[in-house]
């Protein structure tokens, strides 16, 4: 299944829990395929998974808050931003400044400066790209990948839904892409595989036998949720 510019999918779920069911939303401005795997396939794909990057310790990095502050002044400081920002598959404007938002910085991975944002309710990263100037928000500390070619953002979402979200930098064009999953779905685990220079995500999902909520640990009985295997290109 390929999922085209500005495409959104939705699938029914049938009242009567069966693993053959299942409820996903999609968002993207690029092709990209979602395919579901038996047991034996998954385990054959994940061979070739690479290590995955630790997160550091999340603090303030004054010495490198100095540096992009004099590099890219009053773009990012502790309340205010004024960037250009990408959203929904395009480059915007934000402008803001409210005591209500904290913003620092924390990390810088390849020419990207990592910030942390707490607010009400809020609890994500801004993650500035120095080569176009430009903001790009994640969910989680982000997953920078191929020498700062793609990012990655991947798990829960304040609201309920767990998310699988990637931006890929391929000169002056950036494809995105989200798939995000109801909150009775929840991602088990993951694996980043790379093959012949091109990089794909290997996902257990675990699904349970509820609309309502979801247990905070998996149990044994089958009738209570089943798992769902897919490759994501």
């Amino acid at each position: 299944m390929c999922v085209l510019m500005s495409l959104k999918l939705s699938a029914q779920v049938n009242p009567n829990f069966s693993c053959d069911d299942f409820s996903f939303d999609v968002s993207s401005n690029t092709r990209a395929s979602v395919e579901f795997l038996s047991k034996k396939k998954y385990l054959d794909a994940i061979k070739d998974s690479i290590p995955r990057s630790q997160k550091p310790i999340i603090q303030e990095n004054e010495i490198l808050n100095t540096e992009f502050q004099k590099n890219f002044p009053n773009i990012i400081t502790e309340h205010c931003v004024h960037s250009k920002s990408f959203e929904d598959g395009q480059i915007g404007e934000i402008s803001f400044c409210s005591k209500k938002y904290k913003m620092f910085l924390v990390s810088k991975e390849y020419h990207f400066y990592i910030f942390k944002i707490q607010a009400f309710e809020i609890d994500g990263y801004l993650v500035f790209n120095s080569d176009d100037k430009t903001i790009y928000n994640t969910d989680h500390y982000p997953i920078i990948l191929d020498n700062g070619k793609m990012i990655l953002d991947i798990g829960y979402r304040y609201g309920g839904t767990n998310i699988i979200k990637y931006y890929k930098f391929n000169d002056k064009k950036v494809d995105y892409f989200e798939l995000s999953f109801p909150f009775y779905n929840q991602i088990k685990s993951y694996n980043i595989i790379k093959k012949f220079d091109k990089f794909k995500l290997a996902v257990e999902l675990i699904k349970y036998n509820t609309k309502e909520t979801a247990p905070n640990k998996y149990e044994d009985d089958k009738n209570d949720f089943c798992s769902k295997l897919l490759i994501i290109n």
